[in-house]
């Protein structure tokens, strides 16, 4: 496995969580969801107002970010160009992830008002959902919500229910977590240490509390236990526990009421460093509360609450003529409930008598919610495509116009080329939420649907990273997502090879994909620039014959696999310089040299990092950002990391070689993940085999040699998956005349 050299001299249990490079604390947010929001506020981060499209539309997407009852008005709708009075009621529709939701329409004309109840959406890409409102075809499912009677029965209201409550923050990313897609944990202790955080419990009824309190244990040793907590609530234990291993591990406790205030209660986990363990990591991944709350509801606030079926209850500050009560036990299909009865205490109402248990949420007019969002959808729909395309671009809109002199090049060569915002790929394929399973959808239906022959390359124009959600404060934008996997060495990684793995009984790639990971339109540029000065350079110069091979020397294969490689996977139509550590001087200066004068192709072979290739530092990313050479090679790396482009805050080395404006290279072929060099050594020599006989284009040349791979050898998936080429997957490579 060629691992980091620093990696190589730190105890086994600790590699992969400096892989993912953890450090990154100090950058670390809370989570972002904002809660509810009064309809007749502004919503957090939304414009004071909305522009108006030139021409009216047949649908607005409704940004939703919180669980409630929402209300949106004609005057809103008609801002956005959706004329909501002056439509057919009977056609108008509301869907959520393409399934219709039920909703309520109030008034008439201009005072025509919409209510819904809205969720917001359980996905590691993010916590918002849309709501679809549109003019619908006549045969079209469509849903109202209908009423339900609520009149209150004899026997004694409840006045409490069992609430819950979540606690979390996401501040830290560990990669290696597994049964779950949410790798966002709160945060580290290394024992001896103490973590405090305070919650309070509104609307507290009195009773026992029920904690719940999720682990990570990230180290593990010879001793048994490995780990030792204790739970201290206001000063007192409550709970201790040893455990052993590495994973999951949930405390629950139930904690009498002397324990606990209605307010500031601190909870207080302690790591005491009492076992045998040379090291005792733990992460604080989550706390959930459940406590009994007072059925009361604030002016303010909406209240949700769930009672066994057929209860009556007392609903406390509640003005029924200025009041919805809706069952909303099934999301998409609620029921305004009717016939409560008030008296001093409130509501007497009764829960419907159907199923075992019903949810019900209430609300005050005035605390009803607004959308975070009301957009036009003005895009194209991405199905409708009669000429079909060989070449299928992906980028942000904002970046489009750079893309274009690279679009307008592969149109000349006699692509047919198809280009595509992001937001129109999700509007088309995900229903307008952002998720990478848009992308490959999109891919699915252009080889299916589309006049023929199939796609042959896919380009993702603009940089990604695992922080879907944005939880580190100066996180790189996810202009295009990637997809993240698990991998036997590093837990989850990026793989763009996933968009365009299309067939579901192997993992193989049914076309060519690159991505140009820039995070500004002038990066991108500044790529296309060199893509289209490399091809255009059709003087056969004895640069394009020369290749550079670099390898280590801390593992005795590496220079063995990089002569085998010279020997059997290069024409022998090159001039190969070897730089190899141990026998150069100043490996460091050679590369440079040789870079700086001209290369068609380099080769590394060896240990590597995010950012360094070799024990000693034979290149380093400081290294790249130096060069100035006009003569651009392509890249071959085996070894690791060295393309971990998704990463939120930093740059790979990969990146930094393909966005240099002033050299480095024209397109790389670079790792997400760690690998065994003996996988690596048969795809590089599967794409050169390929590069130099059959495949026309770099993206090809990869995509051949990876459906070649032996796949019987466990671990060669993950080289499948995570060697990305960064650049531009028709790119003709420039050979030795």
């Amino acid at each position: 496995m060629t691992l980091p050299p620093v990696m190589k001299r730190l105890p086994v249990r600790l590699v992969l969580l400096i892989v993912v490079g953890l450090s990154l604390a100090a950058c670390s947010r809370g989570d972002t969801n904002t809660g509810p929001r009064p309809a007749n506020t502004a919503p957090s981060g939304a414009s004071s107002g909305h522009t108006a499209p030139a021409a009216p539309v047949d649908a607005v997407k409704l940004a939703v970010d919180s669980a409630g009852l929402y209300r949106v008005t004609a005057a809103e709708l008609a801002a956005a160009g959706f004329d909501l009075a002056g439509q057919d009621m009977a056609q108008l529709s509301l869907t959520v992830g393409g399934a219709p939701v039920a909703f309520a329409v109030d008034g008439s004309g201009d005072n025509t008002t919409l209510t819904f109840y809205g969720q917001p959406r359980d996905s590691r890409y993010g916590a918002q959902n849309i709501y679809w409102l549109e003019k619908s075809a006549a045969d079209d499912e469509t849903a109202r919500v209908t009423t339900g009677d609520a009149s209150p029965g004899d026997s004694t209201p409840a006045s409490t229910f069992r609430a819950s409550q979540h606690v979390d923050e996401s501040n830290y990313y560990l990669s290696q977590v597994t049964d779950t897609d949410d790798h966002w944990l709160w945060e580290s202790l290394f024992a001896p240490a103490t973590y405090t955080m305070t919650f309070d419990l509104p609307g507290y009824a009195g009773g026992d509390v029920d904690l719940a309190v999720s682990l990570w244990g990230n180290s593990e040793d010879h001793s048994d236990p490995d780990h030792s907590a204790i739970l201290r609530l206001n000063g007192e234990v409550v709970g201790e526990e040893m455990w052993d291993g590495k994973g999951w591990k949930t405390l629950t406790e139930t904690v009498s009421a002397a324990n606990l205030l209605p307010v500031g209660n601190e909870l207080a986990l302690e790591l005491p460093g009492d076992t045998e363990a040379v090291v005792d990591m733990v992460y604080l991944n989550q706390v959930d509360v459940s406590y009994d709350k007072f059925l009361a509801l604030q002016d303010d606030q909406q209240l949700a609450f769930t009672l066994p079926a057929g209860s009556d209850l007392t609903l406390a500050g509640v003005n029924g003529e200025d009041s919805l009560i809706w069952d909303v036990t099934d999301p998409a299909a609620p029921v305004a409930l009717t016939g409560a009865t008030g008296d001093a205490n409130g509501l007497r109402l009764r829960t419907p008598d159907s199923g075992d248990l019903r949810t019900l949420i209430a609300a005050q007019s005035a605390a009803l919610l607004s959308p975070a969002s009301v957009q036009p959808v003005t895009g194209p729909d991405l199905r409708d495509n009669p000429e079909g395309a060989d070449y299928i671009a992906v980028a942000p809109a904002e970046f489009i116009p750079a893309l274009q002199p690279l679009v307008d090049h592969r149109r000349s060569q006699g692509l047919r080329v198809t280009v595509a915002s992001i937001d129109d790929v999700y509007d088309t394929f995900s229903n307008g939420v952002p998720d990478p399973a848009a992308i490959r959808d999109y891919m699915i239906y252009a080889r299916d649907n589309w006049t023929g022959p199939a796609p042959r390359f896919l380009l993702l124009a603009g940089d990604a990273t695992y922080d879907y959600r944005g939880f580190l404060a100066d996180s790189t934008p996810n202009l295009v997502p990637t997809y993240l996997l698990s991998t036997h060495f590093v837990g989850e990684t990026a793989s763009d090879n996933w968009f365009v793995s299309l067939d579901d009984e192997d993992d193989l790639p049914d076309m060519a994909v690159g991505r140009i990971p820039a995070q500004t339109a002038k990066q991108l540029e500044a790529v296309v620039a060199k893509t289209l000065a490399y091809e255009s350079d059709t003087s056969a110069a004895e640069w394009d014959g020369r290749a550079l091979v670099v390898a280590d020397n801390e593992e005795e294969g590496f220079q063995t696999i990089a002569d085998d490689l010279v020997a059997n996977a290069l024409p022998a139509s090159y001039q190969v310089k070897k730089v190899y550590l141990g026998s150069s001087d100043n490996p460091t200066s050679e590369i440079i040299q040789s870079m700086d004068e001209g290369v068609g192709l380099v080769t590394y072979v060896g240990h590597g990092s995010m950012n360094v290739w070799g024990k000693d530092k034979m290149f380093q990313i400081s290294d790249s950002n130096t060069l100035s050479n006009s003569k651009l090679p392509f890249l071959m790396t085996m070894t690791c990391l060295v393309g971990y482009f998704h990463h939120p805050t930093a740059t790979s080395m990969g990146e930094e070689l393909l966005l240099n404006p002033k050299g480095g290279v024209v397109a790389a072929l670079v790792p997400t993940s760690e690998s065994l060099a003996s996988d690596q050594t048969e795809l590089a020599t599967n794409v050169y085999t390929h590069l130099f006989s059959d495949a026309g284009t770099v993206g090809e040349a990869i995509m051949l040699g990876k459906r070649d791979l032996n796949l019987d050898r466990n671990l060669m998936q993950d080289i499948i998956e995570t060697f990305t080429l960064l650049g531009d997957p028709a790119l003709v490579l420039q050979k030795p005349g």
